[in-house]
């Protein structure tokens, strides 16, 4: 169960790939935006195509690939689209290697939409559109956006998919750097920025890689703490991704209270931000080194020595 977070869902692919070299296979796979974008192509059977494709972009690769539009949305997303389609070449949900479903929210009610039949492509196309960013999907008659406005983490749809055993992965765990949701900030002792990099750089207990760690505040364990913020006005597209992070944090922290997972996998990937589709090599490798520290658990859960 493969949950949203724009470029962050890169993650999933070191996920899926540290799940199947510990034999661990999934009878059913259904996601939310990006999870049912990566879910589709492994339900396809193609995570090697895409890992290839994703360990290869470049932010100026990305900028190539996307359409700026005036209405609906600042991206159409279309040649993304094409790219895809081309590998779906045109299969339905029914037609893929496994059971498949993509979380949607038509945009007039709100309501939450599950994706199991028609064309595999346009099912993908509307669970990604985030509000804003890429246009609406009109879809048997209703307008559709990303799923993870109303489910980011889609443990519900798992569970109608009647899985025995849900392993969901949250991309959303850490993504506000420690932020606390009454508006206070996690106190710490001023930095020596003459000193070395502090030993506590952890994650679970394991040193985090450089790319993830704070440079200029200290973290111990699995506190972390945000940089000052700054005084400079935010640029319009840093407004529109700070603003989805809280969302998806807060849907997603609801959501899961009442919803919970049999196994929550949740890789830390609170410095990457939802546009960095060109850093796929370090989420991929904190996707696996999530699952990795999370084996014990799952094994234990499915009765495997």
């Amino acid at each position: 169960m493969l949950g949203g977070g724009a470029a962050r869902g890169w993650a999933h692919i070191g996920a899926i790939r540290a799940l199947q070299e510990a034999g661990i296979k999934p009878d059913v796979v259904c996601g939310t935006s990006i999870g049912a974008l990566v879910g589709a192509v492994y339900a396809n059977g193609d995570l090697d195509w895409l890992e290839e494709w994703v360990s290869q972009l470049t932010w100026q690769t990305v900028v190539r690939l996307l359409d700026l539009r005036i209405s609906g949305g600042l991206l159409g997303g279309r040649k993304v689209i094409q790219l895809f389609a081309d590998k779906f070449s045109g299969c339905s949900i029914g037609q893929l290697n496994m059971p498949f479903a993509a979380v949607a929210t038509e945009l007039d009610t709100g309501r939450e939409i599950w994706l199991q039949d028609g064309s595999t492509i346009d099912c993908v196309r509307a669970s990604i559109a985030i509000p804003g960013i890429f246009t609406p999907v009109w879809h048997n008659g209703v307008w559709l956006v990303d799923g993870g406005l109303s489910n980011p983490v889609p443990v519900s749809v798992a569970r109608g998919m009647r899985a025995d055993c849900v392993i969901a992965i949250d991309l959303n765990n850490d993504i506000l750097n420690g932020r606390d949701f009454g508006g206070a900030v996690i106190e710490t002792p001023a930095i020596d920025p003459t000193a070395p990099p502090p030993v506590a750089l952890r994650r679970n207990g394991k040193p985090w890689p450089r790319w993830l760690a704070p440079s200029d505040a200290s973290v111990s364990d699995d506190v972390r703490v945000p940089p000052a913020p700054s005084a400079r006005v935010p640029s319009m597209l840093s407004s529109v991704a700070q603003s989805i992070d809280i969302m998806q944090v807060r849907i997603t922290r609801s959501r899961l209270a009442g919803e919970p997972a049999d196994i929550l996998i949740q890789p830390r990937l609170g410095g990457m931000g939802i546009f960095d589709f060109h850093r796929a090599a370090p989420a991929i490798e904190e996707g696996r080194a999530a699952v990795e520290h999370m084996l014990p658990a799952i094994r234990a859960r499915l009765g495997m020595n």
